[in-house]
């Protein structure tokens, strides 16, 4: 094995003070950066594909609103996905969307890395996605992080022109092809 698809491991963790996502339209790609406690961060390449999927299942944990939402729910259904999305549009609130992105001194990784597919956890706690070149990032969720992502999937795909469905499933990661962890 070289050097290069080694595991990170010696790498430590380091927690998330910033998240950026913005449009790209050379790439025709979001562009979702990430800064770490350590003064790096990781950057990623979102496809149209790859935002649709993870937009639909981290809404399913954030609640944001939906426009066609309440076309199929029956009535007590649509009272709880209220209360739901009441509360997430008062936890985004709390959120800000107002300091501007630092950028950090260095990337952990060797550059921008596209994102292929992507695995939540049962609890919703680890997003894994894995990227082109056997890279895998590891982050560990709140429920403020889910919120925000949404929150800037949403914006940053209505000015790509973007269309975000609830309808298609999330991909599943190959866990057997990486070989290199980023935390």
């Amino acid at each position: 094995m070289s050097e290069e698809n080694e595991p990170l491991e010696n790498t430590p963790e380091a927690g998330i003070q910033q998240l950026n996502l913005s449009y790209d339209k050379v790439q025709d790609r979001l562009l979702f950066r990430v800064g770490l406690s350590d003064n790096t961060e990781v950057a990623l390449w979102f496809t149209y594909r790859f935002s649709r999927e993870l937009w639909t299942v981290l809404n399913g944990e954030a609640h944001l609103p939906v426009p066609e939402s309440f076309a199929n729910e029956e009535v007590s259904d649509a009272v709880q996905q209220f209360q739901q999305e009441a509360e997430a549009a008062e936890a985004l609130e709390q959120l800000d969307f107002v300091t501007e992105y630092a950028p950090r001194e260095a990337l952990r990784n060797d550059g921008v890395l596209l994102a292929l597919s992507f695995k939540l956890s049962d609890d919703a706690k680890h997003l894994d996605i894995s990227c082109l070149e056997e890279v895998a990032v590891n982050i560990n969720l709140t429920p403020e992080l889910v919120l925000a992502t949404c929150n800037m999937l949403q914006l940053a795909a209505k000015e790509a022109g973007w269309v975000l469905s609830t309808t298609i499933p999330a991909i599943v990661i190959d866990e057997s092809s990486v070989s290199k962890v980023l935390h």
